[in-house]
Order: structure tokens, then C-alpha cells, then sequence
């Protein structure tokens, strides 16, 4: 496994890495009108952002290569949000390609204010994550099946599965249930929804606990890493952060190259000045130590 991770901002970096040497870029951008200790983007510096960050990132590719980008759409008030998150999709879908409509449920989301009764808004606890790429890019569906419902494994031992076979529901939808559960078993596992129930982990292992508070779990990466990404490939992330995605491509056995602007030369804990650089850089030699010694467990 080769690691390399480049300091210094994606768009200087990204025109030095070679074309078609990446299988799969998996990366957190930061958000627009966001107010972070590094900044905070306008809808239009956004936009400026992106357009160098995909036209790049689709130079970069392999041929069967794809790219997907974790985003969270806001508010410009409570009661009203901003739309540059459904016109990224729409212009991916208009000037490249979305292979599938794909979201992350963080199962943890806190209230926060505008969900005070007074208010009566919903929590905020999905994530889109914008898969682009070519209609045939890479993707192993039988490396990322979901186990199958209690309700069929209890079904199954009660010998019940089949007793009907083929069955017509009143939408005129049916399905054969002998045939889809022989699948199953056969695949050992299900077809996942494209809607991933994956929690924040707040443990001492996540991002949070180093410092980053909008990291992503570790258990998402992975996820991601093991459908896109061939055994043996080369994953990407141009927003390291606190270096979750590379722990998850070494940790599946892949080359990775990251890169993050924010300076090695400051203290982890200094909020006004967060260190990701050096810290992506800890936490990735440490878990290469870890899986040497057999101890790499997601978090």
C-alpha cells in the first residue's frame, strides 16, 4: 500500500497528479455559507471551487473510475433552504453523469435549534452523496450486501419461505419469494437500499474526537471504498480533513491519495487554527501500525 498525502490547497495540487491513476475519489467538500475555524465559501466561491475540483477529478479517473462527493444542503434562514446542492446534482446529471441517487442517514442527529417546538422543523440527518461517473464505472454490489432481516431468518427456520411462491401485491408489483431468498442465501447477504443508516460514532477513534466535528464516519468510507473501488486500487480524497478516508483504503488494502491545506505548524486542540494535516498524518501512520499488528477496526 503507497500513501501519499500533499499539503497545500487541491486546486494548486490537483493539475500535478497524473491523469487515469485514480479508481475511485471519495471526499467531504466544505459546504458553502458555513461558518467553519477555516473560512467559510460563498454559493459563488463554491461554485468556482467545484467546477475546478470535478473537471480535475474526471481527468484524474480511470476510464471505470467514479467520484462521489458527501454534501449537506443548508438554510439561508430557518424555513428556507438554499438550492446550490440540488443544482450541483442537476449539473452533474446535465455535464457528467449520476450513476445513482445515494444518501447517508446519520441515525445520531442531534436536535438543534430550529427543531424547538416553537419552530417545528425536522432534524437534519441526511447527507447526499453525489456519485459520479460512466454508466459501466466499477461497482462490486456483493462487497457491500446488508445482512437479511430477522424477520426472514425467523421465517426461514419456521419453514414458511416458499409456501406461496410467486406473489401479486395490490400496487401489481409481485415477486417470487423462493427465487429471491435463494439469491440470498446463495450471495449471502441482500441488495442494500441507497439510503445507508450509518451513526457519527463519537468514540475516541472518530473525527470528532480528534478535533473535527463534521467528519465522516469511518464506517461510511469504508463503505464507499469497498463498492467503488477495486480490490488493489487507488482511492482519492481532496478534502482530507481529519483522514478518515485514507484509514478506510488502507484499511481495504488500497493505495490512497489525499490532499488538505490547512497548516501542520499548529496545535490539534487550537480551534481558530485546526491542524488536519498533520493530524490526517498521525491517524493514517497509525492505523498502517495497526493493521500490521492485525488491530484496524472500524469506528
Amino acid at each position: 500500500m503507497s500513501v501519499e498525502l500533499h499539503h497545500g490547497d487541491c486546486v494548486d495540487i490537483l493539475p500535478s497528479i497524473p491523469p487515469q491513476s485514480v479508481d475511485a475519489v471519495i471526499t467531504d467538500p466544505p459546504y458553502p455559507e458555513i461558518k467553519r475555524a477555516y473560512g467559510k465559501l460563498t454559493v459563488d466561491e463554491w461554485w468556482d471551487l467545484m467546477m475546478v475540483v470535478c473537471k480535475e477529478t474526471r481527468r484524474i479517473l480511470k476510464p471505470t473510475g467514479s467520484a462521489v462527493f458527501i454534501l449537506q444542503p443548508n438554510s439561508k434562514h430557518v424555513g428556507q433552504m438554499r438550492g446550490w446542492l440540488w443544482e450541483f446534482m442537476a449539473w452533474v446529471c446535465r455535464d457528467w453523469n449520476m450513476v445513482q441517487d445515494a444518501y447517508w442517514w446519520n441515525t445520531t442527529s442531534q436536535p438543534v435549534y430550529h427543531t424547538r417546538r416553537e419552530i417545528g422543523l425536522m432534524r437534519q440527518s441526511i447527507k447526499i452523496c453525489v456519485w459520479a461517473g460512466k454508466q459501466n464505472c466499477f461497482r462490486d454490489q456483493s462487497r457491500i450486501l446488508w445482512d437479511e432481516a430477522q424477520s426472514t431468518a425467523m421465517k426461514r427456520a419456521a419453514g414458511r419461505i416458499g409456501r406461496i411462491g410467486r406473489q401479486n401485491n395490490p400496487s401489481g408489483h409481485s415477486m417470487d419469494e423462493r427465487k429471491c431468498f435463494a439469491v440470498s442465501l446463495e450471495r449471502e447477504g441482500v441488495t442494500p437500499y441507497n439510503i445507508l443508516p450509518i451513526p457519527n460514532a463519537k468514540n475516541n477513534t472518530s473525527a470528532g474526537a480528534h478535533g473535527h466535528g463534521a467528519g465522516t464516519p469511518l464506517k461510511l468510507a469504508d463503505w464507499w471504498v469497498r463498492y467503488i473501488c477495486p480490490p488493489g486500487g487507488t482511492v482519492a480524497d481532496w478534502f482530507l480533513g481529519s483522514g478518515t478516508m485514507g484509514l478506510a483504503a488502507i484499511e481495504n488494502g488500497c493505495d490512497f491519495v489525499g490532499i488538505e491545506k490547512f497548516p501542520e505548524d499548529r496545535e490539534i486542540n487550537d480551534k481558530d487554527n485546526p491542524d488536519y494535516f498533520g493530524l490526517s498524518k498521525r491517524r493514517i501512520e497509525h492505523a498502517r501500525s495497526r493493521i500490521v499488528q492485525g488491530e484496524m477496526e472500524l469506528a
